[in-house]
């Protein structure tokens, strides 16, 4: 079952949206590490480096943080388990979707 969590938008709105990702989530395979970076592009809007810190987003426009202190737990293990999986091929998954997202703008 999806959550409900806050997130903050590009324009510094405070929204409500359904987490596609708990504590229960893992990742443990390539399409797995696709389809989160996926959600963190697509669905979240979120302009990420697999390096950083997920308690590090703030929003361009307010400067607020995107994401809460639990939230930003879950994405930075989600993020661990994606290296576990795939190495630094993380690098290329992510700035593939990155650029796709780039072309759709």
């Amino acid at each position: 079952m999806l959550n409900p969590s806050a997130l903050r938008v590009p324009s510094g709105q405070l929204i409500m949206v359904m987490a596609k990702y708990t504590n229960d989530s893992h990742i443990t395979k390539a399409e797995d590490v696709r389809d989160f970076f996926s959600h963190l592009v697509n669905d979240l809007g979120i302009n990420f480096h697999s390096d950083d810190d997920f308690k590090n987003y703030v929003s361009y426009t307010t400067g607020e943080r995107t994401m809460d202190d639990e939230q930003a737990e879950l994405y930075n293990r989600l993020m661990d388990e994606s290296f576990d999986v795939c190495g630094d091929d993380v690098y290329e998954i992510g700035c593939d979707l990155l650029l796709e997202r780039l072309k759709t703008e």
